[in-house]
């Protein structure tokens, strides 16, 4: 039997606390937003008033005292930045407190208040820096503070974090028996939890929510317990025709088994049959429930199963679907589709005209209004380029760099400087601007910028511009 050398955990290194970089694929946050800058973060961090509530008193805290009791553990990628792997929210806060102008506008006058008012000053920070990201995964796994300045994963945050190792390390629950000190009985819980919630973003049960119903349901405050409790029960499980099988899920009838769970979740988050689905009421009043909820017929021969990776489904399952609900699904990046942005999609900026923008794209049709949506596209990057440059207070060092005003600072300056700026942290991001600044690419900024300043009418075809 090995030992693994945690010395690491012993020592302490000083980092500046500007230079050190948030873990973008941190349990606490969102999966299905994208993390790029403080902003993000932050929203993320306080989207529900619990969150805010504790990230607040969190902030008020590190402003009267810095107290290092608990590790803030990082870890050095080959870019050479540290990133934080454990201590997010305080590393996050005491960023804010340094550079309140950078917080969202919605909390920026409560951030430079308790700011200016500070009692402690810190640019730099003690940290523990493990030799590799899978060194670090271990402390994240141990840890188990109950420290008034750490607010404890949800439990959905636990179980996608359980999932996404699983995952990692090849399926192999040995490997996670191993880094997690769990039972395999509770590991074999949470993956199975994680694939009943995913089961919210398949087309037949999406398509049923509203946008308010489906956010609330994907979030990582839903009350997963209580999906937990409810196919733990004996009953449920006969009724409804699902089994477990270690990691694996059983359903007898699909389309039958998706129409109840749709109706189970809509009322989970938003009651629509009068009678309040919860932990206690699922105990109490579990035949009530069923009978309220859609049967699921079991006498026809429907199966589908999702095994640990991915799910498995006859062809005759799919071209059972109903006719109707499958015109109405349009499919991510279809070339056909007659809107820009997808409904399923959202933006979270405190920018008005941005926001703006971005909802009536998702209303106006491209085949109607293909002049005023091919515009509004070049319009959507100035402001989303001037909104990111503004909210990292990145203004005076690219005005300094071409030594004019921002006004005068064309469009493709700024991308360049952007681009530069997210080289080394969103490689991604950074690739993207890359092709839009190269001009022989077919979507790139020149083609943009022909949607407002010549004449050309090429680009206007509804297939071109919903694939930009």
């Amino acid at each position: 039997m090995t030992t693994t050398n945690y010395d690491w955990l012993e020592k302490r290194t000083p980092r500046s606390i500007d230079q050190l970089r948030l873990w973008n694929e941190n349990p606490r946050l969102n999966p299905d937003e994208t993390h790029m800058t403080i902003v993000d973060f932050t929203e993320d961090m306080i989207s529900d008033e619990n969150g805010k509530r504790h990230f607040f008193d969190l902030l008020k805290s590190l402003a009267n005292e810095y107290i290092p009791a608990d590790p803030i553990v990082v870890w050095q990628e080959k870019n050479q930045k540290y990133y934080v792997a454990e201590g997010n929210r305080r590393v996050l806060a005491l960023k804010l407190l340094n550079n309140p102008d950078k917080a969202p506008k919605s909390i920026r006058a409560y951030v430079r208040r308790i700011s200016e008012n500070r009692k402690v000053q810190l640019e730099k920070i003690n940290v523990c820096v493990a030799p590799t990201f899978e060194d670090a995964e271990w402390y994240i796994n141990q840890r188990n503070s109950a420290s008034s300045l750490q607010l404890q994963w949800s439990r959905i945050q636990q179980q996608r974090w359980v999932d996404k190792l699983y995952k990692k390390y090849g399926n192999d629950i040995e490997t996670l028996l191993a880094k997690t000190n769990m039972s395999q009985g509770e590991l074999e819980n949470y993956i199975r939890n994680v694939r009943l919630i995913d089961l919210i973003k398949e087309p037949e049960i999406r398509s049923v929510l509203t946008e308010d119903q489906y956010q609330n349901a994907t979030s990582h405050n839903f009350p997963i317990t209580i999906l937990e409790r409810f196919f733990a029960n004996k009953l449920v499980k006969e009724k409804w025709g699902i089994e477990f099988d270690g990691l694996d899920i059983k359903v007898k009838n699909k389309t039958g088994f998706f129409t109840a769970y749709a109706e189970l979740i809509r009322n989970i988050v938003d009651n629509q049959i009068g009678i309040q689905i919860d932990t206690r009421t699922i105990t109490s009043n579990l035949n009530t429930i069923l009978e309220k909820l859609p049967s699921v017929d079991l006498s026809g021969d429907n199966p589908y199963e999702i095994n640990g990776n991915s799910s498995k489904e006859k062809k005759q399952d799919i071209e059972e679907f109903d006719s109707e609900k499958k015109q109405k699904v349009v499919l991510k990046g279809d070339p056909n589709r007659n809107k820009l942005i997808l409904n399923c999609y959202t933006l979270e900026t405190t920018n008005y005209r941005l926001k703006g923008i971005f909802n009536e794209l998702k209303r106006l049709s491209v085949q109607s209004y293909s002049n005023a949506v091919a515009a509004s596209i070049r319009i959507f990057l100035d402001l989303a380029v001037l909104n990111w440059l503004q909210a990292e207070g990145k203004v005076p060092e690219l005005q300094k760099k071409h030594d004019c005003n921002l006004r005068d600072i064309a469009l493709k300056h700024r991308l360049t400087f952007v681009g530069e700026s997210l080289s080394n942290h969103n490689k991604k991001a950074s690739s993207i601007i890359s092709k839009l600044l190269n001009s022989s690419n077919e979507y790139s900024l020149d083609v943009l910028n022909g949607y407002q300043h010549s004449n050309d009418s090429c680009y206007l075809n509804k297939q071109f511009i919903v694939c930009f």
